[in-house]
């Protein structure tokens, strides 16, 4: 007798964790705000009442250990990673249903509208969100749409740990000072003094190496360099359009 799809979720989501993609959730299409359904309507999916998202990411330094371990040599390792382990997820739970990963890819999803309704973060003064397991070193790695029965799944919304940060040094810390209480961060400012020839975080942001929330799970120098350093080259590629 074969087994449904919600019958092989748990195991897949223990093999997702064994992979360093230790977190999971599965929102409804329809509970989504507007403006991130709309950025679901540019892929070639049928979206319905039924069509549920799934959502994968990691917490932690786990996952980079686990591209270590592989030694890979993929010019883009953690997006070509985690594709190959979303897809080997859908091709156990989702066999015989229509999906697609949408997240990585070229079109554009609203990852953190996902994750506040997954219940991963809230706000933080950086512009991040902030998952009181993990605080700022967690990230999106999967995302991907189904017609398949899955039950909903995700996390009660949390409550804010920068709420009882009384003196924040995310905010004293910004060399650029393009943090301030009163309003979101300045993304230009924050931009332009990272490509700036003395920038102080051109390979990690000093910021956010400075918040106390979680700072056991803070990424290694190595993967924090690697990911501003893409971040760093994306930048000087939109700026140089300008």
């Amino acid at each position: 007798m074969a087994t449904s799809p919600q019958q092989q979720l748990e195991p897949a989501i223990h093999n997702l964790a064994d992979k360093g993609l230790n977190l999971f959730a599965i929102l409804a299409y329809t509970t989504l705000p507007e403006s991130a359904r709309q950025t679901l309507t540019h892929f070639d999916f049928p979206l319905t009442t039924d069509t549920r998202i799934i959502l994968i990411g990691h917490g932690g330094t786990s996952l980079w250990s686990h591209l270590k371990i592989e030694k890979q040599t993929h010019p883009d390792p953690i997006d070509h990673y985690s594709e190959t382990a979303a897809r080997e997820f859908a091709d156990h739970v989702l066999t015989g249903f229509h999906y697609q990963i949408v997240y990585p890819g070229a079109a554009p999803v609203a990852l953190q509208q996902l994750g506040t309704r997954a219940g991963w973060h809230t706000d933080s003064p950086l512009g991040l969100g902030i998952n009181p397991q993990w605080g700022l070193w967690y990230a999106y790695r999967a995302a991907l749409l189904t017609n398949a029965p899955l039950s909903i799944r995700v996390n009660t919304q949390p409550d804010s740990p920068c709420k009882t940060c009384s003196d924040p040094p995310c905010l004293s810390q910004c060399p650029a000072k393009a943090l301030t209480k009163e309003r979101p961060i300045d993304m230009n400012r924050c931009a332009r003094y990272r490509l700036s020839a003395q920038s102080a975080c051109s390979d990690q942001c000093l910021s956010r190496n400075s918040c106390p929330v979680s700072t056991e799970h803070r990424y290694t120098l190595d993967q924090i360099q690697y990911h501003y350093r893409h971040s760093l080259q994306t930048l000087r590629n939109y700026y140089n359009k300008q």
